[in-house]
């Protein structure tokens, strides 16, 4: 496992990665799969609540994009998020088992970039994200069901906050359960990311299994690897997905839109302090954190632009979250 660690670091610093437009729909992704519930990493929410996330990485070296070559210039990045999810109904056929809902969430982040020595403005001084969302869940029969969602969020860098900056989004996805354990999902997203209105794929994959160790893949959120210390606390390694897209006004060659993306792998310790309230401790590595800025336009989607990196460094997490 630390040769396979270390591997993966060597890579994502020396090379540069390749931008396509699976870069582009990892925000969208994110958004189908947890309109109504807060994804603040170790402190997310899996039931109606609300949760809090503070997270900090330290000073963290440039890399540029022409040559991986790792530059003077560092920045210290730290992250403060909440978010909270509301049932708003909830229907439950005793005769078919059939199930509707409908769910309200809010979510809202805000993140800090201190940069130093850098010759031009790559990362911006600060980014603020928040959204609201409704989201509807049924089952269509024993196999299938549906969940339908739209959301309406502004995400911007806080130099000049107009509609360029509000991000509008919705989708269906039809869900599949193959077993218990497994729930295979596909469908279409709307978005205005790129300024016009396009349909983007859309896909999700949730698979929970073990009794000692408890596995749970949650694509595109996370992957992890969790185990029951005692009643009172449990310890996970999880490897987790982190993605947006915002309008900023001092992008890189005049560019508007930019696509930020995170991937940490870490230890994550959950205190169960009251059946409804946990404490939530993380830490771990960042393995990969990169922007990238592109056009507002149809046109440019398709295109690959220079990835912006921050070398590989660790972090720490801390949260609570409240179950209603």
């Amino acid at each position: 496992m630390v040769h396979f660690l270390s591997s993966i670091q060597t890579r994502l610093t020396q090379q540069p990665v390749r931008i396509n437009l699976a870069y582009w729909l990892l925000p969208v992704l994110l958004l189908i799969a947890g309109t109504t519930k807060a994804q603040l990493g170790a402190s997310s929410l899996n039931a109606p609540g609300i949760a809090i996330n503070a997270d900090y990485q330290p000073s963290s070296h440039y890399i540029r994009p022409e040559d991986s070559l790792k530059m003077p210039a560092t920045t210290v990045q730290r992250r403060l998020s909440l978010g909270a999810g509301f049932c708003l109904s909830q229907r439950i056929d005793t005769a078919t088992g059939k199930i509707r809902a409908w769910n309200l969430g809010v979510m809202g982040s805000y993140t800090s970039f201190s940069n130093k020595d850098y010759e031009g403005a790559i990362f911006p001084k600060e980014l603020l994200g928040a959204s609201i969302g409704l989201q509807h869940i049924r089952t269509l029969n024993n196999k299938w069901s549906l969940m339908a969602m739209i959301s309406a969020g502004l995400f911007t860098d806080m130099e000049k906050i107009d509609y360029n900056d509000v991000f509008l989004n919705g989708g269906v996805i039809f869900i599949r359960k193959i077993n218990p354990k497994l729930n295979l999902g596909l469908g279409a997203a709307l978005t205005n990311s790129f300024g016009t209105p396009m349909i983007l794929p859309a896909l999700l994959v949730q698979w929970r299994t073990g009794n000692r160790f408890k596995v749970d893949i949650n694509f595109p959120e996370n992957i992890s690897v969790s185990s029951a210390l005692s009643k009172y606390d449990d310890l996970a390694l999880a490897f987790r997905f982190n993605g947006g897209a915002y309008d900023v006004e001092n992008g890189k060659d005049g560019k508007r839109l930019m696509g930020y993306q995170e991937m940490s792998l870490g230890l994550e310790n959950t205190l169960h302090l009251t059946k409804k309230i946990d404490f939530n401790l993380a830490g771990g590595t960042v393995l990969l954190r990169s922007v990238t800025f592109k056009d507002k336009k149809l046109s440019d989607i398709f295109s690959e632009k220079p990835q912006h990196r921050l070398a590989t460094n660790l972090f720490v997490s801390a949260g609570i979250r409240c179950r209603f």
